[in-house]
């Protein structure tokens, strides 16, 4: 099939700038692929079952397998539990892990659920179409996610991105956007050198944190290639104690032992 070659683009641009980040960048190209490719079957979102249409399950796992180099074999139990409608993809921005057992570490576990869903939840948001209301609670209206991303406009407008469905919306708070405090001393702006164009929204109170993205950065990249391009920030916040609460483009949501 024929892939979106800007994207690809910039990515080899960013690899070229930035060779110290070209595994998680080949590791974003490949879940673009699976998006686009699995964007091309026109699935679409059944509500109720929460998940892919089930006679799809294998395909879709044949594609995943492909595209990522996994053996089909250690995907037989996800494919399995696939079939029998037992993943439930609107528990997973609460992340929510299966209540039942499957043979993967929780961190690959929310990962893999991470990277198979994306196109579920990216053909759900196509379906309500909700970017231009405010998000209540600091939730995604599509998918109920917390967001670990947002920017602020020329005009001073605070805008949040979903890691889960690309929803993108906006809150009228300046507090934290998780626990909703407003108080100055609880919360931390970080900024890094060599790190242009990223701050690191840090809040003392409930210990996570989210990056705000210049505008100027979005201009030239997507804000999931700004999110992987400032990984290395990740990796230092969490390090401090701070959570993320949201994965990352990648399917990451821990990048250091203490995070």
């Amino acid at each position: 099939m024929k892939y979106d070659t800007s994207a690809m683009n910039t990515i080899y641009d960013l690899i070229a700038q930035k060779p110290h980040l070209e595994e998680p960048l080949r590791f974003y190209e490949k879940t673009l692929q699976f998006e686009q490719e699995i964007g091309s079957l026109v699935i679409t979102p059944r509500l109720d079952l929460h998940a892919y249409p089930l006679e799809q399950s294998g395909l879709i796992i044949e594609h995943f397998s492909s595209i990522f180099g996994l053996a089909e074999g250690l995907l037989q139990p996800l494919k399995h539990a696939l079939e029998l409608g037992e993943i439930d993809f609107l528990r997973l921005p609460l992340l929510e892990v299966p209540a039942f057992s499957l043979p993967y570490p929780e961190d690959d576990l929310t990962m893999l659920l991470f990277l198979m869903s994306r196109p579920y939840f990216l053909a759900l948001r196509k379906r309500q179409n909700t970017d231009t209301e405010a998000w209540e609670e600091g939730k995604c209206p599509v998918c109920s996610a917390r967001p670990s991303l947002s920017s602020m406009t020329r005009e001073g407008e605070r805008r949040i991105f979903c890691s889960f469905c690309g929803t993108e919306g906006k809150v009228q708070t300046m507090g934290c956007l998780y626990c909703g405090t407003e108080d100055g001393a609880a919360r931390k702006m970080l900024t890094f050198e060599g790190e242009e164009g990223v701050k690191l929204d840090a809040c003392d109170s409930c210990r996570s944190y989210g990056k705000v993205i210049d505008e100027w950065l979005l201009a030239r990249m997507t804000i999931d290639l700004a999110d992987v391009v400032s990984l290395p920030l990740d990796i230092v916040v969490q390090q401090k104690g701070y959570k993320r609460r949201s994965p990352n483009p990648i399917g990451m949501v821990r990048l250091s032992a203490s995070g």
